[in-house]
């Protein structure tokens, strides 16, 4: 008599199949996307490496890590070697990035209570954000949230301070300084401080080789700031360009206010509301930033979640397509989720005791 599949079989069935549909979706746009202005940007950067110019006194597009830009070469070799376009070269690497991010959501959530790694895993690699940064526009955040997401899951095995989640850390901040706060969630004890501090020196150490521009240096990557839209307090910067300075001020210090604060919580959760209150507080927008959240937001997912998903959707589909309004009130739209999100998490700290986490032998 023939048999049915269990249950499981067809959840597993079920999983397996939306997973090769997502990597199926970036891959297929990775491919054939158009090239967007921050892959042109990486493009010019190739062309100044291969000229042999200083890269941030050639030009005002590049503020980033030297470490990006040892990729960029790289992938133009890669590029001019086999045949593949850059962009496509490119967006590819991203995507397959994406793929091991998923690939660590799995497994963190395997360690966190109640936690669901294949609902963990399937959100992240079928948020349509995420997907459109890494398979569109070509943003590199996912690299440094790889290593952080890294540097959690050695932290929950082993313990904070140890020298592996200190090179995690390092490589994360290294690589863009978007995560540059997050280190101070380590600092739970003393012992913690050396990896920490490394982290940062490492990171710091990084410039070296192009102290000769640090002017440049100075003004496009320490003093960068985002692009203005009609998001939060960003609002301010575009009605007057003086209120950039303070904007940006009190996003650094809600940051490393929030990341202090958090640095005795549950690593995974304190790095998710730590990425919530930077983009709660920053004075620019760009769909990159909405990848923060919604990374480690797949391990705790809700109605929050869903909500900024669709809310961070519309937004970058609006602006992309010039729908009517998008350039306003939806950006909003965006920050208010946030708002809530901000609200549920605080209140899921204060409902329940940090997860325990293996001290280093």
């Amino acid at each position: 008599m023939k048999r049915w599949p269990q249950p499981n079989s067809w959840k597993l069935a079920a999983f397996g199949a939306l997973l090769a549909a997502a990597a199926a979706a970036r891959f297929s746009l990775a491919w054939t996307a158009p090239v967007s202005e921050d892959l042109k940007a990486f493009a010019e950067v190739a062309e100044i490496l291969r000229a042999g110019e200083p890269l941030y006194e050639s030009t005002h597009r590049y503020n980033y890590s030297p470490l990006w830009s040892w990729a960029i070469a790289l992938g133009d070799r890669a590029a001019r070697g086999t045949g593949v376009s850059f962009p496509v070269l490119l967006r590819s690497f991203l995507s397959a990035v994406d793929l091991a991010t998923a690939a660590l959501l799995f497994l963190l959530a395997r360690r966190i209570p109640g936690g669901r790694p294949r609902r963990a895993a399937a959100l992240f690699l079928a948020n349509p954000v995420t997907i459109w940064v890494s398979s569109v526009q070509g943003q590199f955040d996912n690299v440094s949230l790889l290593f952080l997401l890294l540097a959690v899951l050695v932290s929950l095995r082993e313990g904070r301070g140890t020298f592996r989640a200190g090179v995690f850390l390092f490589l994360s901040v290294a690589v863009k300084h978007v995560t540059a706060l997050h280190p101070i969630l380590w600092l739970r004890r003393r012992t913690d401080a050396p990896a920490v501090l490394a982290s940062y020196l490492a990171a710091g150490l990084v410039f070296l080789p192009y102290i000769a521009q640090w002017k440049a240096i100075r003004d496009r990557v320490l003093l960068y700031r985002g692009v203005p839209r009609s998001y939060g307090f960003s609002e301010l910067v575009l009605f007057d360009a003086r209120w950039a300075a303070p904007v940006a001020a009190a996003a650094l210090a809600a940051g490393v206010t929030a990341a202090w604060r958090l640095r005795r919580e549950d690593l995974p959760r304190g790095c998710l509301l730590l990425f919530l209150v930077l983009l709660f507080f920053a004075p620019g927008l760009g769909a990159q930033y909405l990848v923060w959240p919604l990374t480690f937001g797949a391990l705790f997912p809700g109605a929050r979640y869903l909500l900024c998903t669709v809310f961070s959707t519309m937004w970058i589909l609006g602006s992309h397509y010039g729908v009517p309004g998008s350039g306003r009130w939806m950006g909003h739209l965006v920050w208010l989720s946030v708002a809530f999100w901000i609200l549920r998490e605080v209140r899921a700290l204060r409902g329940g005791r940090p997860a325990p986490e293996r001290t280093a032998a």
